[in-house]
């Protein structure tokens, strides 16, 4: 078997960029001969493996290209990708060589999904985000700071100033989608790999009818430890980015109403928000990626109140591998793996009031402590381990590649 990843980023800036890594570095240690074709380096270390060859694409992220007009045309069609990539996949041996395409739209634009169709090679695309329906990859308002309410692409999509940044910017964003749509129809029964249940039942109705959907967790590596002695801890956590989407500044305002002290971990726009709607609250810097699993052992609980439908974050993996019970949006990708009240909490997002309540249960010793075991026990029952990924990942390649020989048969 033999796999070609499409990813922008050579080396981990993201949790795209991550899993296509290590997902290339653990498909190759089973025995998958690997191109990985990338834009932007350097080239991670995970990379190196005799079954890995790297196909380098002399790119930039697309905003840093030339002035304004220059990057918004090549990140509506990036030409001299194109070339690249159906020349490369060209060279690929049929009915052992699949395609799959993790992240385009920093550097490959969708030509990329243009040419993995071109090519006549089985596709399978992983949902990382919604770019692959959404202009704005989010389906998230920022302007009216909500999920949005358009059909994607509809004229009332179009004319929605719903960007982060402008309108302007926007329609860059929907010319962009509108070369993504007609290549993801050109795919020919494309599989498309989600990373939670909710992210596949949500996404499925904006894609193509003819795709195939299947769900492949992201791994999260963790040696199994004791679990966390919650009940001594007292604070709250929340650790990524403070923007609108993930709704920090409505935690902050929550907690302040519980009376729980509340930890922000990251950095973004909203600081001075958080600050304002919970003066008590304590705000920090990131912390290094071997300090994350020490930094939430120390929580009561982790937080993410996340306001737009979040595919699949593992940080919620992370906690619950040690023992603190989480509190999360239910609209997002892993409430399906929490059983809400046993070991974890779900809310509504962007309900202040139900997510202060939460937090209020949870400052009783014995409702954290048993939620805490029990989302232990459940997480190291069928962990998110590389080997778990890969062979999920592998059973469905297998699948798409007899359906395109099967396919080829009878045409």
């Amino acid at each position: 078997m033999r796999c070609v990843i499409i990813s922008d980023f050579g080396s981990v800036n993201g949790g795209a960029a991550k899993v296509a890594i290590e997902s290339a570095r653990g498909l190759a240690e089973a025995g998958v001969n690997i191109v990985f074709a990338c834009a932007i380096g350097p080239i991670s270390e995970r990379l190196s493996h005799p079954r890995i060859e790297i196909a380098m694409f002399p790119g930039e992220e697309i905003w840093k290209v030339g002035g304004k007009i220059a990057a918004a045309r090549q990140g509506i069609w990036n030409a001299p990708a194109h070339a690249f990539l159906s020349q490369l996949l060209a060279r690929q041996p049929r009915g052992e060589t699949i395609v799959h395409l993790h992240q385009w739209t920093k550097a490959f634009s969708p030509a990329a999904l243009a040419a993995a169709g071109e090519s006549g090679l089985p596709v399978a695309v992983t949902m990382h985000d919604y770019f692959s329906f959404c202009p704005t990859g989010g389906y998230f308002d920022f302007k009216a700071g909500a999920p949005c309410r358009q059909k994607p692409m509809s004229a009332g999509c179009a004319s929605s100033n719903c960007d982060r940044a402008s309108y302007i910017h926007k329609l860059v964003r929907v010319a962009r989608q509108w070369r993504s749509d007609e290549a993801m129809r050109s795919l020919r029964a494309p599989l498309i790999i989600h990373v939670s249940d909710f992210a596949r039942d949500f996404a499925a109705p904006f894609l193509p009818n003819h795709a195939r959907h299947v769900v492949v967790e992201n791994m999260m590596e963790a040696e199994q430890q004791p679990t966390a002695d919650v009940a001594a801890n007292r604070h709250a956590l929340f650790l990524g980015r403070f923007t609108q989407e993930k709704a920090p500044d409505i935690l902050s305002a929550a907690a302040a109403r519980a009376g729980m002290p509340v930890r922000f971990v990251g950095e973004g726009p909203l600081t001075d928000a958080i600050a304002q709607a919970n003066p008590a609250a304590e705000i920090r810097g990131w912390v290094s990626a071997e300090m994350v699993f020490e930094e939430i052992a120390k929580a009561r609980c982790l937080v993410l109140p996340s306001l737009w439908y979040e595919p699949g974050p593992l940080v919620i993996a992370e906690a619950r591998s040690l023992g603190v019970p989480v509190v999360l949006a239910r609209t997002t990708g892993p409430a399906s793996w929490i059983a809400d009240g046993q070991d974890g909490i779900l809310v509504d997002g962007g309900d202040a009031a139900g997510l202060s309540a939460a937090l209020v249960r949870l400052k009783d010793d014995g409702v954290a402590s048993a939620m805490g075991a029990s989302a232990y026990r459940r997480y190291w029952a069928d962990p998110l381990t590389t080997q778990r990924h890969v062979a999920r990942t592998v059973e469905a390649y297998r699948g798409l590649i007899a359906g395109d020989v099967k396919r080829s048969a009878v045409a």
